[in-house]
């Protein structure tokens, strides 16, 4: 069983995140449209995945909800994530949020072995309440406080975390908004009497937008970030919005480990949007596709 548990270790310091298990799935955040782009999104995301990649930027101007798929490629691993986010007045918006990510069907040995004696699962949780309040002007302020919950196999382990956003938007006549967050502050509790450490991040960056072109209306972000004990990286992000209801996007990560480019597209229609994002690995270990949905009205 040891052997296994290291193992499924090892898979998760392979997936896109930074920090040793115990709490590495927090950095699988949602949103196919936050894939597409590099993650480049921490003053440009849009919708209820606000909540997670900074909370100030959720909308004041209507009631939202967007659901998540997201396949990895690990066999068996994926990412469910659900969450809305409602104004309650000019300045106050509310938002709740819920995160799952898994993978089951783990062979499971006492002994080294070609053949397996059963399975077990390894799934985490996190239950999110936010909210986003504007200061001045055009100026918002946001947090997310999160209940998480970690089990492998048969230990398990609670914790919480912290998320504070800034958002400052219309700037430079409306072209351009600055935004920054630390997220993933708090603990979680020894997992088999191990410690460890949420990867409690800063980032900071800008959307520009580039104007209109014939049917085409470019937006470019850039931003960087830094997790603690960890080397600084950076991400940028190009949509282009065609026609009103198509967009095209792509970005590029540098700094994580596995990863450089990334695509995808968004389809809106009347109040309902769609969102597709790919994020390719390096050494052959395949990519991961986030697929999400959602409605605002």
């Amino acid at each position: 069983m040891k052997k296994n548990l290291l193992s499924f270790l090892l898979l998760l310091i392979a997936l896109p995140a930074y920090a040793l298990p115990g709490s590495s799935w927090l950095e699988l955040g949602p949103g196919g449209r936050a894939a597409a782009l590099g993650e480049a999104v921490t003053a440009s995301v849009e919708g209820a995945t606000s909540t997670y990649w900074n909370p100030a930027a959720m909308n004041s101007d209507a009631r939202t909800i967007e659901i998540m798929q997201n396949n990895w490629w690990v066999e068996g691993g994926s990412s469910q994530f659900i969450a809305g986010s409602i104004p309650v007045s000019n300045r106050l918006v509310l938002g709740a949020s819920a995160l799952h990510v898994g993978i089951g069907n783990i062979d499971l040995r006492d002994r080294p072995s070609a053949s397996p004696i059963g399975t077990f699962d390894a799934r985490n949780f996190a239950l999110g309440g936010s909210f986003a309040y504007r200061l001045v002007g055009q100026l918002r302020a946001g947090a997310t406080v999160r209940y998480l919950s970690e089990s492998i196999y048969v230990d398990h382990a609670n914790g919480w975390s912290l998320d504070l956003g800034l958002l400052h938007q219309g700037l430079l006549e409306g072209s351009l908004d600055l935004g920054a967050t630390i997220r993933h502050l708090g603990r979680i509790e020894a997992l088999r009497q191990t410690e460890y450490s949420l990867p409690t991040t800063v980032s900071a960056g800008g959307v520009y937008r580039l104007g209109s072109f014939g049917i085409a209306k470019p937006s470019l972000m850039v931003e960087a970030g830094k997790v603690v004990d960890h080397d600084p990286t950076a991400r940028a992000g190009l949509e282009v919005g065609l026609f009103e209801y198509l967009s095209v996007r792509g970005g590029y990560q540098s700094g994580i480990e596995g990863r450089s480019f990334t695509a995808g597209f968004g389809l809106r229609y009347e109040q309902w949007r769609f969102d597709y994002g790919y994020t390719p690995f390096r050494d052959d270990l395949g990519a991961a596709q986030r697929f999400s949905a959602g409605v605002v009205w």
